[in-house]
C-alpha cells in the first residue's frame, strides 16, 4: 500500500502549467528522488505534497487522506519539510533555531542530530555567520529531530561537500531502515542515485 498517492496532478504557477497530469505513488520505507531540469516543477510538486500550494487539477493523498483536506496541524503531524531557501536575519544560535517551534520530544533529540550531522562544533554559533552548507544542515536538522512518517527535502545535498553528502545519505538510508519514507529533489545523474529506491525523471 502506498503512503503517498499522486493522481493526475497539474500545478499552475504564474499563469503557466508547470506540472501536467502527473501520477506517482510512494511506498512506505523508501527513498524517492525527483530529478530534472530547472523549471520542470520539482519544487512545486514537493510543495504540493507538503500542502503548501494547491493543485489546479488532481489529488494528492497521504495515508489515504487528501492533503487539501488536512489542517496545518494534521499536515505537520505526518510530514517534515526541508525547504531550499534559507534566509537568516536574526542572530539566534544554531541550537536556538533548530529548537524553534518544536515539541519537547523533538528538542530532546537536538544533541543527537547535531552529532549525526557533524554540527556540534558550531551549535552555539550565530546562524547569520554560517556558510551555505552549514545553514542548509540547520534546516535538515530541524526536520530530522521530528518523528514523521514522511520527509520532504528540497535539494538537501546542493550546498554540501563530498563528506557531508555521504553523511546525509547514510542518515537517510538509516531512516529508511527505521520505516521512514523520504522524497527528495536532487540535481544528480540517475546513475548516481543507486541508493534511492526510485527516481522520478518524467515531470518535464
Amino acid at each position: 500500500m502506498a503512503l503517498v498517492e499522486i493522481k493526475d496532478v497539474s500545478i499552475e504557477r504564474g499563469g503557466s502549467i508547470i506540472v501536467k497530469n502527473f501520477s506517482a505513488s510512494l511506498k512506505p520505507s523508501t527513498i524517492t528522488a525527483i530529478i530534472g531540469p530547472n523549471g520542470s516543477g520539482k519544487s512545486s510538486l514537493l510543495a504540493a505534497i507538503a500542502g503548501d500550494i494547491s493543485c489546479s487539477k488532481g489529488t494528492i493523498s497521504i495515508n489515504k487522506s487528501n492533503v487539501a483536506d488536512l489542517s496545518l496541524l494534521e499536515q505537520a503531524a505526518v510530514r517534515s519539510v526541508v525547504l531550499q531557501d534559507r534566509n537568516y536575519w536574526l542572530s539566534y544560535s544554531v541550537r536556538e533555531v533548530i529548537a524553534m517551534g518544536q515539541s519537547d520530544d523533538a528538542i530532546a533529540r537536538i544533541d543527537e542530530i547535531l552529532i549525526k550531522l557533524d554540527m556540534a562544533d558550531f551549535a552555539d554559533q550565530r546562524v547569520t555567520t554560517l556558510s551555505g552548507g552549514e545553514a542548509q544542515r540547520v534546516e535538515i536538522a530541524r526536520a530530522l529531530i521530528r518523528h514523521s512518517e514522511l520527509y520532504l527535502l528540497d535539494e538537501p545535498l546542493s550546498a554540501q561537500d563530498a563528506r557531508s553528502k555521504e553523511r546525509i545519505i547514510e542518515i537517510l538510508k538509516q531512516m529508511r531502515s527505521e520505516g521512514k519514507t523520504i522524497l527528495l529533489i536532487a540535481h544528480s545523474d540517475k546513475r548516481d542515485l543507486t541508493w534511492c529506491d526510485d527516481v522520478i525523471d518524467d515531470l518535464a
